[in-house]
């Protein structure tokens, strides 16, 4: 499996609580906004699977409606997952080639079960390509979670676009896996030491949330390669984080040989992949 193109759009501006990415306007609905800023123009020609990716079923990419008198807050109908991923095939051309549509809730680890997905979808012969898109603009409900969970990183804006197939660069090993803990919101480096690779890397990708639990769980993982870690100048994109800083490592002309990205999230859900570049 390899990537044939993609796009992300990284917050740019540190506000109070977030990373922001400007041009998106708060209390409204988000989907539009991204289609418009992504600008996107997306045609099919192969059987294609389309995988929209999040970090929990209430999107939050999306916001509520606070009731201007009660200042009561209420979950909007657009935040529902079936909704977005409607409004974004609605922007394909030959919607025909359409094979298979699903949605990645695994918290951080969205992104890597969306490609482990992906890899099986294209194996398996359901499709030929598969197409990845997420976008989370930060809402109060966000925020309000990072100090519930005393996430000491700022959570933070993003977009992630990417098209898999065959021809391009080589995305390989993806692991996608649950291990049981009591504390739901904590990895241990027994359970991330089973993402440590048998062939030899040059750069590992941290998740990096830079809690002292998360830090410690992954200093065997720090060792493998030269550690690279994004969230302290773009914040935590929750359900796109790893794609997100995948394709931000894409970008880097700097970056080369052999790349280890890693995930895990609130539930037990981690996950990695490799690319070569």
């Amino acid at each position: 499996m390899q990537i044939l193109d993609y796009k992300h759009i990284a917050p740019s501006e540190k506000r109070e609580g977030y990373f922001a990415i400007p041009e998106l306007v708060r209390n409204t609905s988000s989907v539009n906004q991204f289609i418009k800023l992504s600008q996107l123009d997306i045609e099919l020609t192969k059987p294609t699977g389309f995988i929209y990716v999040e970090g929990f079923a209430i999107s939050q990419a999306e916001s509520g409606v606070t009731n201007k008198v009660t200042g009561k807050y209420t979950v909007a109908v657009c935040s529902g997952t079936s909704f977005i991923m409607h409004k974004w095939l609605s922007t394909f051309k030959n919607k025909h080639f359409i094979r298979a549509a699903t949605n990645t809730t695994g918290t951080c680890a969205s992104g890597m079960q969306a490609l482990h997905i992906a890899r099986e979808w294209m194996e398996t012969g359901v499709c030929e390509e598969v197409i990845l898109i997420g976008g989370e603009r930060i809402t109060e409900d966000t925020i309000r979670l990072f100090k519930e969970l005393r996430i000491g990183i700022l959570c933070g804006d993003g977009f992630v676009y990417m098209k898999l197939g065959r021809g391009g660069v080589d995305i390989e090993h993806t692991k996608w896996r649950y291990a049981y803990n009591a504390n739901a919101f904590s990895f241990t480096a027994e359970t991330l030491n089973n993402l440590i690779p048998w062939y030899p890397v040059n750069y590992v990708k941290l998740h990096a949330t830079g809690s002292p639990s998360n830090d410690a769980a992954e200093e065997d993982l720090a060792k493998l390669g030269i550690p690279i870690t994004y969230k302290q100048n773009i914040g935590h994109t929750q359900g796109i984080s790893s794609l997100l800083e995948l394709c931000i490592v894409m970008a880097d002309d700097s970056i080369r040989g052999s790349i280890l990205v890693v995930a895990n999230g609130v539930g037990g859900f981690y996950g990695s992949c490799t690319i070569n570049k």
